[in-house]
């Protein structure tokens, strides 16, 4: 079988890659989209990837509607050249509408409820719908489960084992805290917030007093905080991740990463309360893996303490039993997509 795989952000490359591996050995063919996005592009080429662009991210609202049209007219172009059978996304609506209007299948992997663009617009189009099992929702008879958060799939101790000699090519003093900042800019991101930069500084202030800080930053860093820029390359930033001592920030992706990777992690924004993402709730209420926490403030309060105590091998325990609980999420993905 044909597939593509479209990709709108790093972490869907690391969701999809040993799932598109599989696929290439069972002998199917593999082509990837993907947009100009963050640092996307910087990943697939540091992982030697190769990829088509479909089209580059707009920021503002206005620019993102009327990119809409460029962007399916673009990819209608490949389709019609390639021919695959399926086109596999995180949720994405322009590879749904194309397969819509192309007579393809396509099968998407949303993993957050309050993504109301995924939900109202791309699940009415695709063929197939998977989950995790903790998803809230429910899309009918084209929605699949299955164990397991999708971070597994590139987080696993099958799939990923850190690199220790990261720390000293990259000069990484431990122990050290990753502090996200995302930029806002997103679909998903409009109405909500994170740390301000009054917040940000105070953060930075309060765990620097006991670990060395390193930020990544979707936007560039203000002067008072251009210093603690983390310059590792961004395919490795999960490496980065496993060995630190803290994480804190207001990403999203980040903080499930973190927590999975066996880091005490704080997570702060507006998203945090009664009506946050399964995906967050149960990695704070059924494994301990993380802290959900609304008020800047206090996560800033948390961070002082567990910069001050640290809480590492109590996570690296936490992770261990969570994986025993998770199968191989990447061959129940491939079994679905070679049996739809």
């Amino acid at each position: 079988m044909k597939y593509i795989f479209e990709l709108n952000h790093p972490k869907h490359y690391y969701q999809f890659k040993y799932v598109m591996q599989s696929l290439r050995k069972q002998g199917h063919e593999i082509k990837v989209l993907a947009r100009d996005k963050d640092v996307l592009l910087d990943v697939l080429k540091e992982e030697g990837v190769d990829y088509t662009i479909f089209g580059k991210h707009n920021k503002s609202m206005s620019a993102k509607i009327f990119g809409t049209f460029a962007l399916v007219r673009n990819y209608i172009a490949i389709v019609r050249q390639y021919q695959p059978d399926i086109i596999v996304s995180k949720g994405s609506l322009y590879g749904t509408l194309t397969a819509k209007l192309m007579g393809k299948k396509s099968v998407i992997f949303p993993d957050s409820e309050v993504v109301k663009v995924t939900n109202n617009f791309v699940v009415p189009l695709c063929t197939k719908v998977v989950t995790p099992q903790s998803f809230q929702l429910d899309f009918g008879e084209k929605h699949c489960r299955i164990n397991g958060l999708f971070e597994d799939c590139y987080l696993s101790p099958q799939a990923f084992q850190p690199n220790p000699e990261i720390i000293e090519k990259y000069e990484l003093k431990r122990p050290y805290a990753i502090i996200r900042f995302v930029g806002w800019f997103a679909n998903h991101d409009v109405g909500n917030n994170g740390f301000t930069l009054e917040e940000k500084i105070k953060l930075v202030e309060t765990i620097a007093k006991n670990m060395t800080v390193y930020i990544s930053s979707e936007k560039p860093l203000p002067e008072p905080l251009s210093q603690y820029k983390l310059n590792t390359p961004a395919s490795l930033i999960h490496d980065v991740l496993s060995y630190a001592d803290l994480y804190v920030g207001d990403s999203q992706t980040m903080a499930a990463e973190s927590a999975l990777l066996g880091t005490p992690s704080i997570r702060s924004n507006s998203f945090v309360g009664p009506n946050d993402m399964s995906n967050f709730k149960i990695l704070e209420s059924k494994y301990g893996l993380l802290r959900n926490i609304a008020k800047p403030q206090d996560a800033i309060d948390l961070a002082a303490e567990w910069s001050a105590h640290s809480q590492k091998n109590d996570w690296k325990n936490k992770q261990k039993d969570y994986y025993t609980q998770v199968g191989d999420i990447n061959a129940n993905i491939v079994s679905l997509l070679t049996n739809i």
